[in-house]
């Protein structure tokens, strides 16, 4: 899934968080990424620290039910 313009990443991340099985990123070389521990990191940092906008983020979940829950996370939101 692709995620663009994503303007509340806070929300994202603890969505991601909440997912059971892996979630991962794609890097700007391909490789596939621990999403899920990145989002609990980056949620520890205050708030100056972290992202206020993502221009684009390529979410890939394992789990057909944490895919049905970002989609509909998505929705929701208005991504």
């Amino acid at each position: 899934m692709l995620f663009v313009n994503v303007q509340k990443p806070d929300a994202l991340f603890r969505k991601i968080g909440e997912c059971e099985g892996n979630v991962s990123y794609l890097d700007g070389q391909g490789a596939r990424r621990d999403l899920k521990g990145v989002a609990a990191q980056l949620l520890t940092f205050d708030a100056p620290l972290r992202p206020q906008r993502i221009p684009a983020l390529e979410v890939l979940a394992d789990s057909p039910r944490d895919r049905e829950k970002l989609m509909s996370f998505m929705v929701e939101i208005g991504y």
